[in-house]
């Protein structure tokens, strides 16, 4: 298995371990794995709130009403507010491209072109006589 090697500083003390490596974890002193867990789940934390905004910016695009006025208005956001996860711009991408196609005008259909041109075909006739 090449896994690659993950390089860390803990404290100023430079660790590199591959997942699975038991005697390289072993060599952590306790204080400062009890740190690296700590940042592996926040990591994991922030990994889920990204994907439960992910989730709920979804869920919002599906649910949405066409048409209605504020579609389109920028959500408010804190001045705290964190930064968009790539899941959550997939999700506004999904949803822009839904509001797209639901504004799009249709193409003319088959009657609406033949009548043009036999309006077109009569306004040259009429012309052509009347000159």
């Amino acid at each position: 298995m090449d896994q690659s090697r993950i390089t860390f500083v803990i404290n100023g003390q430079t660790f590199s371990l591959r997942p699975g490596d038991a005697d390289g974890i072993g060599a952590i002193p306790a204080a400062e794995r009890q740190q690296l867990i700590e940042l592996l789940q926040a990591v994991q934390q922030h990994d889920r709130r990204v994907g439960d905004i992910a989730r709920s910016a979804r869920d919002r695009a599906a649910l949405s009403p066409a048409g209605t006025a504020g579609a389109m208005q920028p959500e408010y956001r804190p001045a705290g507010a964190e930064r968009l996860g790539s899941g959550d711009v997939d999700a506004l991408m999904a949803r822009l491209v839904a509001e797209d196609n639901r504004n799009r005008k249709s193409a003319p259909s088959r009657e609406g072109l033949l009548k043009w041109v036999l309006g077109a075909v009569g306004a040259v006739i009429l012309l052509v006589l009347i000159f």
